[in-house]
């Protein structure tokens, strides 16, 4: 399989790995948009929560590996402004030993967390004003960097006697821990569910790993988006199902690009299939069981190949045409971290 790679390396142009700013929203990048929530930042008798992104979101929204947060914000719900003050508070961020976490385990949740404000820090007190994100203080001298692997963890207990305190957005998607106690160590969360902040994350993103489904297919085969992604020294899975029942092989061909408008075979008896990448690099058959197979694509670890990008398409046997072949759909997939 490694001869997929190596004409491809030859007719790529290798390109350095570009570091960008990328500036993302859970659940959304709107402040005024999500349900007005009073924890963590409205609880006035000691709170401890756990706020939970995952590395699927994460993903979805561009972030990879060595990926490094340089600033967080939420955004108040409720009220005018005002300014947040926890008399003492502890704040740290990191990977989750167990995902999903261990209810009740609030000193275990987060393996060698990077620790935001300690409770001997003094006072967490900022500033914040409704309608516009707050940044959370600390994040963006922590510099927290994401392994591209692991679900991540935000974990926030604050003592009795918070003032200024304010509402905030809270997500659909993401889940959270709370428990009303400061500083807790075992007890059972009363509110367990999709309740984690809203977060607007500013990352140091570069040369993420991608791949985007493109195109459409004909005669029922479809080339999927796997749970893996190409990056560097993995390997990357490309399965095909619904391959028609008389084709027991069917075919990845690989291009250096998309083919854009699709070549539409109707004028080789073939209507309605269309050939979505050159396919100007190598081709790879797999054997067809109960209407599926996959190609297993070795990626090397090699710096030079970040920002790669291949495309792919799958063909097999169908008596449904003249022409006798079915496609997929296309797939653009770009190597990196």
């Amino acid at each position: 399989m490694r001869s997929v790679l190596v004409p491809a390396l030859l007719a790529a142009t290798l390109l350095p790995t570009v570091t960008a700013q990328t500036v993302i929203g859970i659940d959304d990048l709107d402040p005024l948009t999500g349900t007005a929530n009073s924890f963590p930042w409205n609880t006035t008798g000691g709170q401890t929560s756990l706020h939970v992104y995952s590395a699927q979101t994460l993903h979805s929204l561009g972030i990879c590996g060595a990926a490094v947060l340089i600033d967080l914000e939420v955004a108040p719900a409720m009220g005018t402004s005002g300014t947040y003050n926890a008399p003492q508070a502890k704040l740290e961020i990191g990977h989750l030993a167990v995902s999903p976490p261990v209810a009740g385990n609030w000193g275990g949740h987060l393996a060698s967390p990077t620790v935001i404000h300690d409770l001997t820090s003094g006072p967490y007190t900022f500033p914040w004003t409704f309608g516009v994100y707050t940044q959370v203080p600390g994040f963006s001298t922590a510099f927290f960097v994401w392994d591209g692997i692991t679900d991540i963890g935000i974990q926030y207990t604050s003592s009795s006697g918070v003032t200024g305190n304010f509402w905030a957005r809270r997500t659909a998607t993401q889940l959270r821990h709370y428990v009303a106690i400061f500083n807790a160590t075992n007890q059972t969360p009363t509110s367990n569910g999709l309740f984690a902040m809203e977060v607007r994350m500013t990352w140091l993103v570069g040369g993420c790993a991608q791949k985007v489904v493109y195109g459409a297919g004909c005669d029922t085969p479809a080339l999927s988006l796997n749970s893996n992604f190409p990056v560097l020294g993995t390997n990357f899975t490309l399965t095909t199902t619904n391959v028609n029942a008389v084709s027991p092989v069917g075919l990845v061909l690989f291009g250096d690009a998309q083919i854009i408008p699709p070549l539409d075979l109707g004028f080789l008896g073939a209507p309605g299939c269309s050939v979505h990448t050159t396919a100007n690099l190598t081709s790879v058959a797999f054997p067809v069981s109960v209407g599926t197979g996959s190609v297993v694509i070795p990626v090397p670890v090699n710096p030079g190949l970040i920002g790669v990008a291949l495309t792919s398409q799958s063909v097999g046997f169908t008596p449904n045409n003249q022409l006798g072949l079915s496609t997929s759909n296309g797939l653009l997939w770009t190597m990196g971290n």
